[in-house]
């Protein structure tokens, strides 16, 4: 996706992430309510070498000495044995806790290069995790101070632990600023993923370069009657200008799969000219399903198959519409052969002679996925459009219809993209 695009998906589809963000604060909001407080502190014992008799000083060798062997020290801190004996002091302090849930608090580890050790203890209560943090310091200095890698140095408890006055866990701030995190990041991802894996044509650019055919007309959704006359305007004008000279000119409009109101595009654009003063006349070619003959209440009238298969008189069989300029032929009786009559050369010469007759011939055809009879009419006519519903017509399907076209080796004159929505038709 094109950076446009994706700006485009984050704000079509903003409700998202904005819900995701609020479900996900408020998740971590009661996260951080209902879980229990875990208090935490920190102890220091220090190896203290023994006094040289020189210097009357810790022993600097051996002092230095220590920064190697404290990681074996601080194993040896978390043994059961020294868990054992600090249960024991605890017991006397009216703290009763096993052994092994002493040893899933405590958590020892050597100071990097230093001669010292960091022993972390936690748990639910603040004021018991002071007092068993202290009895291991006590225990540990004492029991340590006998082994034999201090070489004959001992363990100082040198930093006790005080009363925590807040918990560590949770921090509340902390969890909603990852639930506001995680909300934006769910959001954004599933706003994206879906306009990514959207079917369908997200704007007239990306239709263009995936078909390689030009958006000559882009139909906003029907919510304004000034903005649909307008963009049937801007279409009209770009096939009345298209034109060389003052010939007269037919075009042909046909969706690209059948759905809803794909046949609408035919009659506003023939009202569209006929309000230019032209003299216009619109072609029901559709013979298997008639819709604008029904939609123009000439269903029951004769039209193109009674003239082509009944040999019938063409006078008579165009009817005068209630609007200035604007003709009807219908496509006349039900027929078993719609294909066969549209590639008769009676129908192109009918057709050239209408061309002669009016000054714009708009021919409505069938939808290209449904037959061949709109690749077979566009041989016979100047301009071919292809009507593709941006909401309802899938990239795949949008495609196949162009491929009926290219088997008799034509190429439509360009899309009319439909129901498009106003923003991305400005």
């Amino acid at each position: 996706m094109k950076p446009g695009q994706v700006i485009n998906a984050i704000k079509k589809r903003f409700w998202i992430i904005a819900i995701l963000v609020v479900v996900a604060a408020l998740a971590a909001a009661v996260v951080s309510r209902i879980q229990s407080p875990v208090y935490k502190v920190e102890i220091t014992l220090a190896a203290v070498a023994p006094i040289n008799p020189v210097t009357k000083q810790p022993d600097a060798t051996i002092t230095l000495a220590y920064q190697t062997v404290m990681p074996t020290i601080a194993v040896a801190c978390e043994s059961p044995e020294i868990a054992k004996r600090v249960r024991e002091r605890l017991v006397k302090s009216k703290i009763d806790i096993s052994e092994e849930e002493l040893l899933k608090k405590i958590s020892a580890g050597a100071v990097t290069n230093t001669n010292s050790l960091r022993v972390t203890v936690t748990d639910k209560i603040p004021y018991r995790v002071k007092e068993i943090a202290n009895a291991w310091g006590t225990v540990a200095s004492q029991s340590l101070s006998k082994a034999s890698v201090l070489l004959n140095g001992t363990l100082e408890f040198i930093k006790p632990a005080t009363q925590p006055d807040k918990p560590t866990q949770p921090k509340p701030t902390v969890y909603m600023g990852l639930g506001v995190f995680l909300g934006l990041l769910i959001g954004f991802s599933l706003a994206i993923g879906v306009e990514y894996f959207n079917p369908h044509f997200r704007s007239p650019e990306e239709t263009e370069e995936m078909l390689g055919l030009p958006v000559v007309g882009v139909i906003p959704r029907k919510n304004r009657k000034d903005a649909l006359r307008e963009s049937y305007a801007a279409l009209r004008t770009g096939l009345l200008f298209s034109r060389s000279g003052n010939d007269h000119s037919s075009v042909l409009v046909a969706g690209a799969v059948p759905v809803k109101g794909v046949h609408d595009v035919a009659i506003n654009l023939a009202k569209s000219v006929a309000d230019t003063g032209r003299k216009t006349l619109l072609v029901d070619c559709d013979l298997r399903n008639r819709v604008v003959s029904s939609l123009m209440g000439a269903n029951d009238l004769g039209g193109i198959s009674d003239i082509i298969e009944r040999e019938e008189n063409p006078k008579g069989k165009v009817a005068v519409t209630n609007l200035p300029n604007l003709y009807l032929l219908p496509a006349g009786s039900p027929t078993d052969n719609p294909t066969d009559i549209v590639s008769r050369p009676q129908f192109q010469v009918l057709l050239e002679d209408l061309q002669k007759e009016f000054d714009m011939v708009v021919i409505d055809a069938p939808t290209s996925i449904e037959a061949v009879d709109a690749s077979i009419l566009s041989t016979y006519t100047k301009f071919s459009l292809v009507v593709i519903d941006i909401k309802s017509c899938p990239r795949n399907l949008a495609l196949q219809a162009l491929e009926i076209f290219e088997r008799l080796n034509v190429k439509p004159t360009g899309i009319v993209l439909t129901n498009v929505k106003k923003a991305k038709a400005s």
